[in-house]
């Protein structure tokens, strides 16, 4: 140990023992057990009751049919997500779709199916294929064009439109937004 080494642990301990005597005496004082124990059962039974209240105020949500609607979709959406079960792939696009369809390639991610307005009648039916290209085809009724954007599909109807469109889209695809 060098002579800096040792000036400096003298002086430490002589520090140290200063510090020590200015600190002032705290008496110790006695806390019962008894009263700690009856501290934590009371928090236990705090605790037991809020979760008495959840569970109450939980089974009498599940009487009210949209509290119980919106339960069973957030439900059935958690455990889609947990199981991770394959959607339903059909065959693939046929080759005669019909004069008014468009076949093209949807980049991977979010498809969005944009309807320029509602409709008294027709329907929109949107599949998943097993092909890479994506097809949309007016199979019935009138009154629609379709119109391929970047990021999905824009049907463009007219006011007394009567169409029916399906859209088959890859199944790479892994979200499909439907705008009206």
């Amino acid at each position: 140990m060098s002579v800096d080494d040792e000036l400096v642990a003298r002086r430490g301990e002589k520090l140290g023992v200063l510090l020590r005597a200015t600190d002032p005496r705290v008496p110790p004082m006695a806390y019962p057990a008894e009263r700690i124990a009856r501290a934590v059962r009371r928090r236990a039974a705090v605790r037991w009751r809020a979760a008495a209240a959840i569970a109450v105020l939980a089974v009498s949500a599940v009487g009210v049919p949209p509290v119980r609607a919106w339960i069973v979709r957030t439900a059935r959406a958690l455990w889609s997500g947990a199981v991770r079960s394959p959607r339903p792939v059909l065959a693939g696009p046929t080759a005669s779709e019909g004069a008014n369809s468009v076949t093209f390639t949807p980049a991977a991610g979010a498809f969005s199916v944009r309807v320029a307005r509602p409709q008294a009648q027709g329907s929109l039916t949107v599949e998943t294929v097993a092909d890479s290209a994506a097809v949309a085809a007016v199979t019935g009724g009138s009154g629609a064009e379709l119109l391929v954007l970047p990021d999905g599909l824009r049907i463009v109807n007219a006011a007394g439109a009567s169409a029916s469109v399906v859209v088959r889209v890859p199944a790479t695809v892994t979200r499909i937004v439907v705008t009206v």
